[in-house]
C-alpha cells in the first residue's frame, strides 16, 4: 500500500491561523450532539492539517466521516479570536472528497438528477407542479417520511405568474407620493420558485409597498449554493458566472428572500476575485436593507401573532443580518416576537444535509423543537426555505419575514 502524499490544497494562512483554542465547539451544533473532538471544527481542521500534510489520506473513514458530518453552519466563524475562515475551508474539502470518492448507487442517481433538475427553470417549474398534484391526491404518502417534504404547495400557485404592479387587480398598497425608488430585482432562483412562489410574491408586494419597481427579469435558473455545500464547485462557479452574466447591463439592488442564496451571492467576489464579480455581490440584498422598520411601523396594518425568531444560519453567521431582520419583524404593528433560548443554534436542514446525515439532522431538528416550544409561541418566523422545511417537520408554521411584511403592507 502506497504511502499517502501530501495534498496542499488548504489555504495554509487558514490552516495556520486555527491556534486550537476551542472556543468554536460551544457553537458547533454537530459537536453538541456528541461531544466528540472529530464533530468539531477544532477536530475537522486537524483532520484538514493531517490530509494536507500526507499524514493520512483525506479518503480515510475517520477523516471522511469528520468533514462528511459538518453542516456548514459556519457558526464557528462568529466567535473564531483567530477569524479563521472555516467555511472556505470545508469548501475545499468537499470539493476534494467529491472529486476522490463521487456518490455511488442511489445516492450518485439522487444527486446527478436532482442537480440536474435545478439548473433548469423549466424542470423545476415541471417538478412543482407534479409535487402539488401529488400533495393535493395525498399521493406523496408514498414517500418515506424524510423524503416528504413538509412544505404544501398548492397547485394555483405553481401554475400562477407572479402578480408585478399595474398588472391587474392591485396587490399591494400605493407607496407613498415621492417615495419611487427605482428597479428592484427578485431573485427567483430554483427551489424558491418551485416550492415557495408564494415568498416570491410576498417580497413582489412588499418591495411595490415602500416603492420599488419589482423586476423579475433576468432569471439565472440557480445561484449554485446548494451545489458549492455538496462539494460541485465546478458546477457552483459555472451557476455563479452565468448569474453574474445575467444582470450585467442592469442596475439596482438584487433582492434575494434565501438566506443560503444571498450568502453564497454575496461571496461570489471572494470565490471569483474579480471587478465584475465584487460588484455583483455587493449589489445582492436580503429585504431588510431595503425595507425600513420606520416606515412597516407607520404604514402597516396589525398582524394579531406571537411568533419565534429563528435566524437562519447563513443570514446570521455569514450575512451578519439577523439582528436587522429580527428588527424589521418586530416593527409590523400587532405582531410579537419571541426569542428561542439556544442561541440560535441550527436547526439540522443544511442544504440537503438533513437527509444525508439524518441522525445529526434529527438530533439537532430534535434540539431545536423543544427550544422553540419553550418559547410559547403559536408559531415561527424563518426566511430559508431548508430551514422552513425542516421545522415544518415537527408540525410547527412557518411564517417567512416577506409573508408577514406582506400581510400588514397590502390592502
Amino acid at each position: 500500500m502506497s504511502e499517502p502524499q501530501p495534498l496542499r490544497i488548504f489555504d495554509q494562512d487558514q490552516l495556520a491561523a486555527c491556534v486550537q483554542c476551542g472556543f468554536c465547539l460551544s457553537s458547533c451544533p454537530t459537536y453538541e450532539v456528541t461531544h466528540l473532538e472529530e464533530h468539531g471544527p477544532r477536530g475537522r481542521i486537524l483532520a484538514m492539517r493531517l490530509a494536507d500534510e500526507g499524514e493520512l489520506p483525506l479518503t480515510h473513514p475517520d477523516l471522511a466521516a469528520s468533514l462528511t458530518t459538518c453542516v456548514q453552519c459556519r457558526a464557528c466563524e462568529a466567535v473564531c479570536p483567530s477569524l479563521v475562515e472555516f467555511g472556505s475551508l470545508m469548501e475545499t474539502a468537499r470539493t476534494e472528497l467529491g472529486e476522490r470518492t463521487p456518490p455511488r448507487g442511489l445516492r450518485g442517481i439522487a444527486h446527478a438528477v436532482g442537480f440536474r433538475v435545478l439548473t433548469r427553470r423549466a424542470a423545476v417549474r415541471i417538478a412543482s407542479v407534479g409535487l402539488a398534484l401529488l400533495q393535493l391526491l395525498r399521493f406523496d404518502r408514498v414517500l418515506p417520511g424524510r423524503f416528504r417534504p413538509a412544505r404544501r404547495v398548492r397547485l394555483g400557485d405553481a401554475l400562477r405568474p407572479y402578480r408585478l404592479p399595474g398588472s391587474g387587480r392591485a396587490a399591494v398598497r400605493t407607496a407613498p407620493a415621492g417615495a419611487a425608488r427605482g428597479d428592484a430585482f427578485v431573485f427567483l432562483g430554483c427551489v424558491m420558485d418551485g416550492m415557495f412562489r408564494d415568498v416570491h410574491q410576498a417580497t413582489i408586494d412588499v418591495l411595490a409597498a415602500v416603492g420599488y419597481r419589482p423586476r423579475l427579469e433576468p432569471a439565472p435558473p440557480c445561484c449554485g449554493a446548494l451545489s458549492i455545500h455538496s462539494g460541485r464547485e465546478e458546477e457552483a462557479h459555472r451557476l455563479a458566472r452565468a448569474t453574474i452574466r445575467a444582470y450585467a447591463g442592469t442596475s439596482g439592488p438584487i433582492v434575494v428572500d434565501s438566506a443560503g442564496c444571498g450568502a453564497a451571492m454575496k461571496e461570489y467576489g471572494d470565490w471569483f476575485g474579480t471587478p465584475e464579480a465584487r460588484s455583483f455581490s455587493a449589489r445582492v440584498v436580503d429585504l431588510s436593507e431595503v425595507v425600513r422598520p420606520d416606515e412597516v411601523a407607520a404604514r402597516g396594518r396589525p398582524v394579531p401573532l406571537t411568533l419565534a425568531y429563528q435566524a437562519p444560519c447563513h443570514l446570521r453567521n455569514v450575512q451578519g443580518l439577523a439582528d436587522q431582520v429580527r428588527a424589521l419583524v418586530a416593527a409590523i404593528p400587532g405582531l410579537t416576537l419571541l426569542e428561542p433560548d439556544d442561541e440560535q443554534r441550527c436547526c439540522g436542514s443544511g442544504g440537503i444535509y438533513s437527509m444525508e446525515q439524518p441522525d445529526f439532522g434529527d438530533a439537532m431538528l430534535a434540539s431545536k423543537h423543544a427550544a422553540l416550544q419553550r418559547t410559547g409561541a403559536d408559531g415561527v418566523v424563518s426566511g430559508n426555505p431548508g430551514c422552513a422545511m425542516q421545522i415544518a417537520r415537527t408540525g410547527w408554521q412557518v411564517h417567512h419575514p416577506a409573508q408577514l411584511l406582506a400581510r400588514s403592507l397590502r390592502p
